[in-house]
């Protein structure tokens, strides 16, 4: 019990130095190629960015002791978190512990994803509803390894019950180390706007670091959610997707450099590299997969709806880079 105590209080009052910026996880989106792709166009900056896997079912990892999510290159040992969601408390420990040995540097709890098949089997933002079984979810993580435990939530179930504050200050508690909020409660999904006004009450409530999510598309915005929440960071997820430049761009911003949009042909370059890698990793279903960010690299280019359907029916990585070449030819 001392020791349980010492552990978790340690926890809550060493404030490791995080980066100011998270890419949480995205299903289908931040997997290992897409993290490599960010590392390319961060370069330098890559250091300063937090990066997860996609967020992956504890019981599933306890069927598939590595399963494909959970993939680590070998230069991403020790540097990337790896999510969990689950609702049995001993099963996300262990689970945790599989992380752990597959190199995570820190293991990040769902209780804030609000897709019906998630909530439906009592995971992610269903947990809001059961703190006490969230808390003990927590504990049982926490005293299961050695490395940070953090939580990613919302603000609430609906908007009659907002209860994020006393909910993560049971989970502080517990022993998280950092905490991820969404400024948006489980019904509002991803519609609506994010409330950062919320997540500053949530900030001046717990003493742990905190990363704002919601709506952060832009450099500027990046700074009105900094000064608004009063947060440590900032997690910026669809507005990455097709535009890794948004991540360099943010972190200049914050330093107070320039700024500078990609070029077309820089960015259409960028769109044939994550094709090569996707089809190198994965072959051609990692190539179908892509055409959620082909749409994206393209957006608001010269005849972009002609091309945004060429890439849609595309059928093989050939097509698909035979595309992305004709489109460098006519810069």
């Amino acid at each position: 019990m001392i020791k349980e105590k010492n552990k978790i209080t340690s926890q809550i009052q060493i404030k490791q130095k995080l980066e100011k910026i998270y890419i949480p996880p995205m299903a289908g989106v931040t997997d290992l190629v897409f993290r490599r792709l960010m590392r390319q166009v961060l370069g330098e900056h890559s250091a300063e960015v937090r990066l997860s896997t996609e967020m992956i079912s504890s019981k599933g990892i306890m069927y598939q002791d590595n399963p494909k999510r959970m993939r680590l290159s070998d230069d991403e040992v020790g540097k990337v978190i790896i999510q969990l969601f689950g609702h049995e408390p001993e099963t996300m420990a262990k689970a945790a512990q599989i992380a752990e040995k597959a190199g995570a540097v820190g293991i990040d709890i769902n209780m804030g994803c609000p897709v019906p098949k998630i909530v439906n089997g009592k995971d992610g933002a269903a947990l809001m509803k059961e703190p006490c079984l969230a808390e003990e979810i927590v504990r049982s993580v926490v005293q299961a390894v050695d490395i940070p435990v953090s939580v990613k939530t919302r603000l609430g179930w609906n908007e009659l019950d907002k209860n994020v504050i006393d909910f993560t200050l049971r989970l502080q508690n517990a022993g998280i180390q950092s905490l991820t909020v969404h400024g948006r409660t489980r019904a509002q999904s991803y519609t609506g706007q994010a409330d950062w006004n919320y997540i500053r009450k949530v900030r001046e409530a717990l003493e742990i670091p905190i990363f704002a999510n919601g709506d952060i598309n832009t450099p500027e915005k990046s700074l009105e959610a900094f000064e608004i929440t009063g947060c440590e960071g900032v997690a910026v997820a669809r507005a990455s997707i097709g535009n890794p430049w948004i991540i360099r761009n943010i972190i200049k911003k914050l330093n107070g450099e320039e700024i500078a949009e990609p070029t077309l042909r820089e960015r259409i370059e960028v769109a044939i590299l994550h094709l090569e890698l996707a089809f190198e990793d994965k072959g051609e279903p990692g190539v179908q997969a892509l055409k959620r960010h082909m749409s994206k690299y393209i957006s608001g280019v010269s005849g972009a709806s002609h091309w945004r359907q060429q890439l849609a029916t595309s059928n093989s990585y050939e097509e698909m880079k035979r595309i992305l070449d004709e489109m460098i030819s006519l810069i």
